[in-house]
């Protein structure tokens, strides 16, 4: 991992290596808010998650590409910060960040 002054992205992995913008993982122990270091966590985790499990190992075939791209990065970050950061309470976040999202396609006039 490394931070980088001026990338132009809040983060990107790639097969060896994975670039942050310096906010998104530098922290200042004094001044950097809890949940501030929380959001870098999810992003630290989320870039790994990709990292993993769309450089390193991937679906099958195109049609999976959507659980890779979005949804099992997503899950697998509050998973892994949940596991390293309990005091965190992340899955109360999963849920108001996700619930709401999930629920638009079921509410959908067919």
């Amino acid at each position: 991992m490394i931070a980088v002054a001026d990338f132009g992205y809040g983060a990107m992995e790639n097969w060896g290596l994975i670039t942050y913008h310096e906010t998104y993982l530098l922290v200042d122990p004094h001044t950097t808010t809890q949940e501030t270091k929380q959001e870098l966590a999810l992003t630290v985790a989320h870039e790994l998650a990709h990292q993993w499990f769309g450089n390193l190992v991937t679906m099958e075939w195109w049609n999976d590409l959507w659980l890779n791209e979005d949804k099992f990065a997503s899950w697998i970050q509050f998973l892994a910060v949940n596991h390293v950061y309990p005091e965190y309470d992340v899955w109360t976040q999963f849920v108001s960040d996700t619930l709401e999202t999930c629920m638009i396609p079921d509410a959908l006039h067919n």
